[in-house]
């Protein structure tokens, strides 16, 4: 096993070594350094047999724009209001400072790639937009649908943009702007069907495979809107890991620890409405950061939580507004976040969570999983308003769960109890540290359903308004001034969750009411 674990070094080492020795000497495999081109295509003035190397000499159709040799620097861009279907396969990579731009010139609506469910033989899925071990790409302003027609009852899956990974190394540079990715139909069963895919895979022979991951995803003012099952997702198939062991080392499992996690994953100032299922989950990650995003009416269709971490380390949720997730008849989630697990040090902070049919936190980790663990979540200044059925959910082997300094404003729609422990798997939640917060209560009668978990602490917990028929263990406030304060801050807060325009996300917003020092 020790010589396995060298090959797995030696075999990432090769491809940084290579790319770093031919960065450092200024070289660009194919790529002139002097100059950059940009390609115009126009769907309905252009023409084939153009050049495309000016607005009038566009080309037309997406085969000749998948045609174009690109170098670093290079820019393809389509004529806004025009309309595309097929896959767009773009050629060649860009390198650091030097992306290859895909975008949009011209006046009007964004232009519009839809691949209509279809692929080639060999292809790993549909997809309006495709690349396949490249890096340094930026694609902004432009429009990818991937609708297959006619409901068939086995769709083929797909994908909006699709950036497949295999056996390369490390592939970087990936930034999204200003993208609207639409109308993505398929199946509600896979986990692979959704608006953007980052998917890491393997040969099937081992001594073929290479650690691979990405490195510099980001995702910024985006709209995701009627996509199923997922609105963004990632995987990879270097992710076994236990809670203990590292990269190379044998799990308690017995297993091959190949967790070889992406790194630099920023998604901000995105809009998630109407998704399927999940509206954004992140996978084999360290490090993540999800910000200032509205999620808004997803898993519409199946279960699902509006975003969460899974298989990553020190993720960073941040003022971000998740409200009116859907419950459908028999789902199992439907909340606002979720710390889901084999995950380690999540952070959820400043949020805005309201109005969600299953709750507004998820915290879990389903035991039955081989190794599977979920450590040191930290819940801490977030927003819960009015949610439906429950407030917390933990669920099977989380440790060390920390829920600090939130807010939580509940009516009568809590009709089962506040904080819920549950066994998943077979094993109860431990060691959950509940304190600080501030349980503003206008109907809920139940606050803990605890069954047979155990290690808990409810410290520095304040109760305002009614009060629960299972526990009076809450600290008081030291005058009448200061409920009356929270409870002007509780009312601007309810104004900003009940409007009817949902455009961004305003978290920060009420994070301000409520915390007027946090700088955010």
């Amino acid at each position: 096993m020790r010589n396995r674990t060298r090959r797995y070094i030696v075999m990432l080492a090769a491809p940084i070594v290579l790319l770093m020795t031919t960065y450092a000497l200024g070289v660009v495999p194919g790529a002139d350094q002097d100059q950059s081109t940009a390609y115009y295509v126009d769907a309905l003035a252009g023409d084939d047999a153009n050049d495309g190397s000016t607005p009038q000499l566009a080309i037309q159709s997406i085969a000749r724009a998948n045609g174009l040799k690109l170098n670093a620097g290079d820019k393809v861009l389509f004529k806004r209001g025009g309309t595309w279907a097929g896959t767009l396969r773009p050629q060649g990579s860009g390198t650091y400072g030097s992306p290859i731009t895909i975008a949009a010139y011209g006046e009007g609506a964004r232009p519009i790639i839809d691949a209509e469910g279809k692929e080639e033989q060999g292809d790993f899925m549909s997809a309006g937009l495709l690349l396949y071990n490249q890096e340094y790409f930026e694609i902004r302003d432009i429009e990818i649908r991937n609708f297959e027609k006619g409901n068939p009852e086995k769709p083929v899956k797909k994908a909006g943009i699709l950036v497949l990974a295999k056996d390369v190394g490390t592939l970087h540079g990936f930034k999204l702007v200003n993208l609207k990715i639409a109308e993505v139909n398929g199946s509600l069963r896979t986990r692979e069907n959704g608006g953007v895919f980052f998917n890491v895979i393997a040969d099937d022979d081992p001594e073929k495979r290479v650690p691979t991951n990405f490195d510099g995803i980001h995702i910024v003012d985006c709209y995701f809107f009627n996509v199923d099952r997922g609105g963004f997702l990632n995987q990879s198939f270097w992710k076994d890991r236990d809670f203990d062991s590292s990269f190379g080392e044998i799990t308690q499992g017995d297993k091959l620890n190949n967790w070889f996690p992406s790194l630099n994953v920023l998604i901000e100032k995105c809009k998630f409405e109407n998704i399927g299922g999940n509206g954004l989950v992140t996978r084999v990650a360290s490090a993540p950061i999800v910000q200032y995003n509205l999620f808004i009416r997803n898993s519409s269709k199946t279960t699902g939580n509006a975003s969460y971490p899974y298989n990553c380390d020190n993720a960073l949720w941040q003022f971000n507004e998740a409200c009116y997730t859907v419950y459908n008849e028999g789902d199992i989630d439907a909340s606002g976040f979720d710390s889901d697990y084999l995950c380690k040090n999540t952070v959820i902070q400043y949020n805005y969570s309201h109005h969600n049919d299953w709750g507004g936190l998820l915290v879990c980790s389903w035991a039955k999983v081989e190794n599977s663990f979920n450590d040191g979540t930290i819940v801490r200044n977030n927003i819960f308003q009015d949610e439906k059925h429950h407030i917390i959910r933990f669920s099977g082997n989380i440790t060390n769960s920390e829920i600090s300094d939130n807010l939580f404003v509940t009516t009568s729609e809590v009709d089962d109890v506040m904080l819920w422990y549950k066994e998943w798997g077979g094993t109860w939640p431990d060691q959950t540290v509940i304190k600080g917060n501030t349980f503003y209560n206008e109907g809920a009668k139940r606050f803990l359903k605890l069954g047979e978990t155990s290690g808990n602490s409810m410290p520095e917990n304040i109760l305002i308004g009614n009060s629960f028929e299972d526990t009076s263990e809450f600290k008081s406030l030291d005058s009448g001034r200061e409920e009356k304060v929270i409870k002007s801050k509780v009312k601007e807060i309810r104004k900003v969750g009940n409007r009817t325009e949902f455009g961004t996300s305003r978290a920060a917003e009420v994070i301000g009411i409520m915390w007027p020092d946090q700088d955010n």
